[in-house]
């Protein structure tokens, strides 16, 4: 009898749901914890199981019976377990980024999967649940473990991580063969950037079968994604949301759970030196896909940037704004969880009024902003600006406004908040 690599001593199972367990027998095999319990027939020499429901809690000892065997896990948590996914944003260590982690009196746990293409194969943390602390730093995601903390101090429940990312992974990678194979936006030409073939793994689907089929349905509650640095080329800029929508349904359905949520990280400011990418297409492809996604959530760091490294060190306020904004999403904390988007334009009296959402108590700004004023030529006039509330006004003398731009390019910062702190999303707009 044989279990999948992830049930293992110290491991954190999802709390109030179904928990699937599987692995390989050749006969009948009974899984039991803290009193539940369930069997499973294996067919092919494999089984699957599902343990009903638990509350949090912990630690409990699993054992599971089979082939004349038991084994024995020991140091289980119920608690809520996330998928921490994307590339080497959300795969960078602590120890690369070097902020303390918050203290936590209850059990954080993370693991690592094997990472075949990694230089550094740091074995201490991989390949078993280990604790989200310090003597960890140098395995374990900076982003996820400050998200982790934050989501096991707020609402006092043990927090899994599954660390499943790889650093410059394009985002068809992470699609099933079955859509890469079928679908004509994976054709030839959106291989041809950089990525595409300089890392072995960014063929279609490679780490859908090698990740996600490895770690895939461990009962979770939700997925945090940090990617697209990888799909700023101009040949797939355009396309991100389209893919990304894909991809999601694809893991979804590997899950088999259609409200399966995700929230995303829209990427920061960043020196592009390459003449193909298209960084401010991406990030407005990035709030596309949230606004038109199902149960899809998106955070904005336009503020938390570092212009000439594409690997900005402040992965504790990554972490802190993916918990807030899962606070407000899946544990309905009545908070200010989302940042504030640019919902509509009106020119009145040559002044255009934009409106935005999700300002809290009104917007603010922190240091002056730039609002670029374009006319129906095309040509653009730094304008003039004033915030009132949710709104922000915004003129150019002698101009007549058809389209507003903030921070749409790759470098400027975001320096625009609601009253929660939380920076808005660059866009370009038109008037109605």
């Amino acid at each position: 009898m044989k279990l999948n690599f992830l049930f293992c001593d110290n491991m954190i199972l999802q709390r109030n749901r179904n928990v699937a367990v599987w692995g390989e027998a050749d006969s009948a095999v009974k899984i039991s914890i803290d009193g539940n319990f369930t069997k499973a027939d294996p067919k092919d020499g494999k089984f699957m199981a599902s343990l009903p429901p638990h509350a949090e809690g912990g630690p409990f000892t699993m054992l599971v019976e089979g082939d004349g065997e038991v084994i024995e896990i020991k140091n289980v948590y119920y608690g809520d377990v996330y998928l921490a996914g994307g590339q080497s944003n959300m795969g960078l260590t602590l120890a690369d980024a070097m902020q303390p982690l918050d203290e936590c009196k209850m059990p954080v746990k993370i693991f690592t999967p094997d990472r075949k293409w990694e230089c550094d194969k740091r074995p201490l943390t991989d390949m078993r649940w280990v604790d989200i602390c310090v003597e960890n730093a140098y395995g374990i995601s900076a982003a996820a473990s400050h998200f982790a903390i934050d989501i096991a101090n707020s609402q006092n429940v043990p927090v899994g991580i599954l660390s499943s990312n790889q650093g410059a992974s394009c985002i068809r990678s992470w699609v099933s063969p079955e859509t890469t194979s079928t679908d004509p936006v994976f054709g030839p030409e959106t291989k041809h950037h950089r990525n595409a073939y300089t890392f072995e793994f960014n063929g279609n689907s490679d780490l859908y079968i090698e990740r996600l089929l490895q770690v895939a349905p461990y009962t979770i509650k939700g997925v945090i994604w940090y990617q697209g640095e990888s799909d700023a080329d101009e040949c797939i800029s355009f396309r991100y949301a389209y893919m990304f929508d894909l991809m999601v349904k694809d893991w979804r359905k590997l899950w088999d759970d259609p409200d399966l949520p995700f929230i995303t990280v829209q990427l920061t400011y960043h020196t592009v030196e390459e003449p193909t990418f298209d960084w401010e297409i991406l990030r407005e492809q990035q709030l596309k896909a949230m606004l038109e996604g199902h149960n899809i959530g998106m955070i904005t760091i336009g503020d938390a940037g570092d212009l000439p490294d594409i690997h900005p060190k402040n992965k504790k306020i990554v972490g802190q704004r993916l918990a807030i904004y899962a606070r407000g999403m899946l544990y309905g904390e009545d908070i200010v969880y989302q940042p504030p988007i640019c919902t509509s334009m009106q020119v009145e009296d040559g002044v255009a009024v934009l409106k935005f959402i999700n300002t809290g108590d009104g917007l603010y700004e922190k240091k002056p902003l730039t609002f670029l004023v374009l006319d129906k030529d095309g040509n653009s006039t730094v304008g003039k600006y004033s915030i009132h509330g949710d709104t922000v006004k915004v003129w150019a003398d002698g101009v007549e406004s058809y389209e507003i731009r903030f921070c749409f390019d790759a470098e400027s910062e975001v320096m625009l908040y609601s009253s929660a702190d939380l920076p808005a999303s660059p866009f370009r707009i038109k008037a109605e």
